[in-house]
């Protein structure tokens, strides 16, 4: 199996875990969860399948801000199921601040991980 295919799969299924727990926890329990939301989750894995192959591209990327992109647009649209699911869970959710916040964190992850994983 790919390496990068198995690391999507699992990066898969840990954020699925981590977000049904922290949404359980936060709105009473797993009974509490709409149907959709689980459902949601799905989405995962082919968010992180054609996403994966961006971090490789981004650790052979010389230039700073090519690099922040790369790793930025590598975990908008996990991050965006992951966020936006549990968002939507919210009675007060509002989709312009929620959207300004995954794309400010997104842009963060890509600053940090392009100033880790440069270059050799």
């Amino acid at each position: 199996m790919n390496p990068f295919f198995r690391f999507a799969l699992i990066a898969a299924v840990v954020m699925a875990a981590l977000n049904i727990f922290f949404s359980a926890s936060q709105y009473g329990g797993l009974g509490k969860l709409p149907a959709w939301f689980f459902a949601v989750q799905l989405l995962l894995f082919p968010a992180f399948i054609f996403n994966v192959q961006l971090f490789p591209q981004a650790t052979r990327t010389p230039e700073f801000a090519k690099r922040t992109g790369l790793y930025a647009l590598g975990w908008l649209f996990p991050f965006g199921v992951y966020k936006l699911s549990a968002d939507l869970l919210s009675p007060a959710f509002s989709l312009g601040p929620s959207l300004i916040s995954l794309i400010v964190t997104c842009l963060v992850f890509g600053v940090i991980m392009a100033f880790l994983r440069r270059p050799s």
